[in-house]
């Protein structure tokens, strides 16, 4: 291993399907990089024990009476290796059985020797709470608070229901991780994929990692869903009104009750 491999702590990010994936943020966000970074599969959560089906269940694809596709819910994870150590957690959320769950994700904290962890949320706001554009976090590590203010990320204050990712933080404390957890805000008017926020996501994921992934795919993807947000709001006037107040660039910002 280089010296610089040596410099740079191996990190893990994690971004679950589920109840903090508004606008299916999380998700974008580590399929993107899974994808710019050529990330290569190393590994599986076992996941039947986490999950009920009859809340979310497999998906199946039949076609002219023939069953093509059987897909469970999976927590997968991934490996880069570049100037440091990547390991990628795709899944879902667990319904059931989160300390087991949780207690999986560190056995590959500590088989990669991970120092660190970011999880990434997204949670469904009214755009008059304020500026769409800040990133939420928190974290288990006073220390990393310079570090997030420095990318741009607002301290998240809350009380209240929670994910699993507070599980993660929490415990995180006791294998001495780092561990921090970002939340991007998406619109409870937008009934679709928000890659918006997941370019927000992105942006400030590889400001903290200081980790150089090609973001123009993503850009571009931005671009033409909001032409398709204007062009629909040419035929609804209360779309329009929302478009125009998506984000802000001025308004006092309250975190809403629906985070972390």
């Amino acid at each position: 291993m280089s010296r610089e491999k040596e410099c740079k702590p191996p990190s893990m990010i994690i971004g679950l399907d589920g109840w903090g994936n508004a606008g299916e943020a999380s998700t974008i966000t580590v399929s993107y990089l899974i994808d710019k970074l050529k990330a290569r599969m190393v590994g599986e959560i076992e996941s039947d024990e986490f999950y009920n089906y009859q809340i979310s269940r497999p998906f199946v694809s039949i076609e002219g009476g023939l069953i093509k596709r059987y897909d469970k819910l999976r927590n997968v994870l991934y490996e880069w290796r570049g100037d440091r150590i990547v390991i990628i957690l795709k899944g879902v959320e667990p319904h059931l059985n989160w300390s087991r769950y949780v207690d999986r994700v560190f056995e590959y904290c500590l088989k990669y020797r991970v120092k660190e962890i970011y999880t990434l949320g997204g949670y469904l706001v009214d755009p008059s709470y304020g500026k769409m554009s800040v990133i939420s976090g928190l974290t288990n590590n006073p220390e990393k608070l310079k570090v997030l203010k420095e990318c741009g990320v607002e301290p998240a204050s809350y009380e209240g229901a929670t994910s699993v990712y507070s599980e993660i933080l929490w415990r995180s404390k006791k294998y001495d991780i780092d561990t921090v957890s970002l939340w991007v805000a998406t619109s409870v008017y937008i009934d679709k994929r928000d890659p918006a926020a997941a370019l927000r996501l992105l942006k400030t994921l590889t400001c903290l990692l200081s980790l150089k992934v090609d973001l123009s795919e993503m850009v571009h993807t931005v671009r033409r869903f909001k032409a398709e947000l204007v062009k629909e709001a040419e035929e609804d006037p209360k779309l329009r009104e929302l478009t125009e107040s998506l984000y802000p660039n001025d308004g006092s910002w309250s975190m809403p009750p629906y985070t972390v």
